[in-house]
């Protein structure tokens, strides 16, 4: 897990990983990964039909919000 604060990194390994793992800076992971200590995430089998949904979704959302913005240019 990624994240700018410490205390949320903490909270994540206490609640999903039981406190059993450990904190590591983003670089030492990345050197770790290439060098096969950190084994790759596990990514969840998701039908590619529900992926493509999301994407879909992902897509309209995007241009709602360039719509909102050139409204609210249009406006000023």
């Amino acid at each position: 897990m990624w994240s700018s604060r410490k205390s949320s990194v903490k909270r994540h390994v206490h609640n999903l990983h039981k406190g059993q793992s450990t904190m590591v800076k983003y670089i030492d992971y990345l050197v770790g990964r290439q060098s096969g200590f950190y084994a790759p995430a596990v990514s969840p089998d998701i039908e590619s039909s529900y992926q493509d949904h999301i994407l879909d979704i992902c897509t309209e959302e995007m241009w709602r919000e360039k719509a909102r913005i050139t409204a609210r240019k249009m406006y000023e």
